[in-house]
């Protein structure tokens, strides 16, 4: 076959649409066919041309034979050994292979998510659900013909442009296949390294959910407008995929609805097994989610703004899932993960699921683990050892306090009869080539908007909150705020990436002096116990007066652990300062946390301080059992841990699997009361025990005895909440931050005792029980439970909140906020700091 600079064979290359070094996408011309084509190259190496041209040949076999709607046609797929040249447009000849499709005249979900999410104008429920159906129900099709996707990203979605003005139907199809293995993960871009899934980040073999995976990525980015996970280079990037936990979606965008959290949540388990079986078992969640009562809207803007957003091309009646496309046999070729492999790994981010579970839960008094009233005084604890009968959990369920625990609004409509009618035709989109993915310039420009876009969504939610709760009584000279943020790339065996950055926030700040600047510093303790020397957060740049910087350590070193006041500076701009200038009479701003110690607590003279150390950096009870970090974010852990094994457990009902059932609800169990007491629960012979880490199960989620120690993470961090409404020093912004989380706990508290109750029925039961109806009631309750307890559970009649795990990991780390004052010149004898 003859090629030259402007003809591959048949066809006339028209114009360059993308390329790399490894793969270039050309528009051209089938001259034999008369048809508008696309054509993507890929350029093979040398040394492995014809080992790489086998391995393309066998991935690419079937696409050809694909013909689902949503899938563009794939008309020829081609490779050449190296003895037969393309000589590319930059004039090197090298050996390729290339696949020739349709052609799409239309936007990608990347122009979608560019146009809405990423501005704060999140999709409705509906319209997300219409934009994902055909995409999961393609890659379902493709999984049954043997063939994984594993590159998808926004820009292998393509909408359609309808074929005359006046129609609005478009159709959505997938491109982008048969390239999941010409490349190594490490020489991907930054931006295309973003949505592979873990498994592909560590070389391993992919398997069809690995592409669930992806569309969770996607799913995460529509509702929050930034992506689960942020690195300036691609080794970072498959980092977080292998090790990190994402930030909960509802943290980024408080308007989600739980049930979407978890299936967002689901799709990016660390675990294939975890995931979503398939797209089609995806689609069922988000059509349940899509559907229910008040909850259709997400975002700020009104439900009847849609009809101005760049919207896909097509009506709410095209979105169907053909069922002749969804063969109920899978690929032989294409193994689930085993059992055994899913029991291996126990550092897996968590299972969600939230099909066919009960709506409602039972009726009965309350009690709790703590009891903070509004004004943040002490109310007597239960403190009574937790009874373990099925009767202990529907005494606590039903009582749950209703009232709505977060004061914004959510700002959810009604599910309407039909969506509106979408516009016939797009507004103005950039050239093809020109979108915010496409350049190099803009790779780190995305990854830096990204981030500010989170920080700045979090920034606006706690600006309201100290507006509302907090400059009505603090002093005049109050000039805003810096708070703690956690990057979520956590290692159980150290603190780092937790509370490992700074977000600041100042207001009606003056223009520095001439030939000055002002810089940001964070500061040791006062005394030598921790010698800590000054941290730089470097130049504080305003905007009419406003600062908003975001500091985040190169090291996720936990910085709460060693610094304990913050410092602005005006200092010389051209030279900026190594350490924050010793003449105080340059201090401008500054916060400090309180090392008073609390008169009422006179047998551990914990600070301020020191209590927020140990929720966020590390409690020395946990440090004794060898665990390292603050009880938040083992209670996190942990309770991702309990999500994902309810999940699973719930799985294996489906597949006839009663042994990893029971095993599953050990582990719930080795959990919820520890491996002190988890013997206390007449584990069968059958059963082992403890089958978790006992290191991590040493301490329990919930109080078994009123000798535990350490203390269930539940009353621990309850403990610490009522000592901080105690602690001098403290404000009333945290007072009231301490009550809702001590609220939740209790939420937390009375879900996993019901939890407990389900996981106690099942390891009891013999095979044949656990094989009938009633015990899939129970693993979907079991479920439901271990859910809300994670996202929290929204009232469908009230739309009021009851938090969760999730809620309270964000508000504990909201409670190391410095109060940010200005200095006082003539307080040479008190600084600000």
């Amino acid at each position: 076959m003859s090629t030259n600079q402007r003809h591959l064979g048949p066809y006339e290359l028209q114009q360059r649409l993308s390329g790399t070094r490894y793969h270039e996408s050309w528009k051209a011309r089938d001259q034999q066919h008369q048809r508008q084509v696309e054509i993507t190259i890929l350029h093979l190496q040398e040394t492995n041309a014809t080992a790489l041209i086998s391995r393309f040949l066998y991935e690419t076999k079937n696409l050809t034979a694909l013909n689902h709607p949503s899938i563009a046609k794939i008309y020829e797929v081609q490779a050449f050994t190296s003895s037969e040249q393309f000589e590319t447009m930059d004039g090197a000849a090298q050996s390729h292979a290339y696949i020739v499709r349709e052609y799409i005249d239309g936007m990608s979900l990347a122009n979608y998510i560019d146009a809405t999410s990423r501005v704060g104008d999140f999709p409705a429920l509906t319209d997300i659900y219409r934009i994902l159906a055909p995409a999961s129900s393609a890659l379902d099709y493709a999984h049954q013909h043997g063939i994984i996707h594993s590159r998808l990203k926004p820009t292998h979605i393509l909408f359609t442009r309808p074929e005359a003005p006046e129609e609005s139907q478009g159709e959505t199809k997938l491109v982008g296949f048969g390239m999941h293995n010409m490349q190594s993960p490490l020489t991907l871009p930054v931006e295309d390294a973003a949505y592979i899934s873990p498994e592909v980040a560590q070389g391993q073999m992919v398997n069809t959910r690995s592409d669930i995976y992806t569309l969770g990525v996607i799913l995460y980015e529509l509702c929050t407008g930034t992506l689960p996970f942020q690195g300036d280079t691609t080794s970072d990037m498959l980092l977080q995929h292998i090790h990190a936990a994402p930030m909960s979606p509802a943290l980024i965008n408080p308007q989600i609805v739980p049930g979407m959290t978890a299936i967002i949540l689901r799709c990016l388990a660390k675990d294939p097994s975890a995931r979503f079986p398939t797209g089609a078992a995806l689609t069922a969640a988000l059509s349940r989610v899509a559907t229910t009562p008040s909850m259709t809207r997400m975002g700020q803007s009104d439900a009847g703004s849609s009809g101005n957003r760049l919207t896909p091309w097509f009506t709410p009646a095209q979105v169907k899932i053909d069922e002749t496309y969804l063969s109920p046999q899978r690929s032989e070729r294409l193994p689930e993960p085993t059992v055994s492999d899913a029991e291996t790994r126990e550092n897996v981010a968590g299972t969600y699921h939230i099909a066919d579970v009960p709506t409602a839960l039972p009726s009965a008094p309350t009690s709790s683990v703590n009891a903070l009233t509004p004004d943040g005084s002490h109310t007597p604890s239960h403190t009574d050892a937790v009874a373990h009968s099925p009767r202990s959990a529907s005494d606590l369920l039903s009582a749950m306090e209703t009232q709505r625990l977060r004061p914004e609004s959510h700002g959810n409509t009604p599910v309407q009869a039909a969506p509106p009618a979408l516009p016939p035709g797009p507004p103005h989109l950039p050239a093809r080539g020109a979108g915010f993915w496409r350049t190099s310039r803009g790779k780190r420009l995305t990854i830096v908007v990204s981030a500010l876009l989170c920080l700045a969504v979090i920034a606006a939610g706690l600006a309201a909150f100290f507006t509302s709760q907090h400059y009505g009584i603090a002093a005049p000279s109050l000039s805003g705020h810096a708070f703690f943020v956690s990057s979520g790339l956590l290692d159980p065996n150290n603190p780092k990436g937790i509370v490992d950055g700074l977000q600041i926030d100042l207001t009606n700040i003056p223009a520095p002096a001439p030939g000055k600047s002002y810089y940001a510093w964070l500061l040791g303790d006062t005394d030598t116990s921790i010698a800590a020397p000054p941290l730089a957060l470097g130049t504080l740049s305003l905007l009419n007066g406003h600062v908003s910087n975001a500091y985040n350590s190169p090291q996720n070193d936990n910085l709460l652990s060693r610094y304990s006041r913050f410092l602005v500076t005006e200092e010389d701009a051209v030279a900026p300062p190594t350490n924050p200038s010793l003449d105080t009479s340059t201090w401008r701003y500054g916060a400090v946390f309180s090392r008073v110690p609390s008169p009422e607590d006179t047998q551990n003279h914990f600070s301020l301080l020191d209590h927020l150390r140990h929720l966020l950096a590390q409690d020395p009870k946990l440090a004794k059992v060898g665990l390292t970090g603050g009880l938040d974010i083992w209670l996190f852990r942990n309770s991702l841990k309990v999500l994902e094994w309810s999940g699973s457990a719930r799985d294996a009902y489906n597949s006839g699997d009663t042994g990893l059932i029971q095993r599953q609800a050990v582990r719930i169990l080795d959990y919820l009361d520890g491996t002190q007491y988890v013997q206390t629960e007449n584990i069968p012979s059958t059963l082992a025990p403890v089958l978790v880490d006992p290191k991590i199960a040493r301490v329990a989620l919930l109080e078994v005895s009123q000798s535990q120690e350490p203390p269930g993470y539940l009353k621990h961090i309850g403990n610490h909440l009522r000592e901080i409404t105690n602690s001098p020093n403290v404000n009333v912004s945290q007072k009231q931050l301490a009550t809702e989380i001590n609220r939740a706990i209790n939420n937390v508290q009375a879900w996993y005792l019901g939890v407990h109750d389900d996981a106690a029925q099942l390891i009891h039961m013999n095979p044949a029980q656990l094989r009938q109806a009633s015990t899939l009631a129970t693993l979907n309750h079991m479920f439901k439970l271990a859910n809300n307890a994670f996202v929290g559970e929204t009232d469908s009649a009230t739309n009021q909140v009851k938090e969760g795990v999730s809620q309270i990991h964000y508000k504990a780390q909201r409670l190391a906020t410095f109060d940010i004052v200005a200095c006082n010149d003539n307080e040479i004898t008190r600084p600000c700091v």
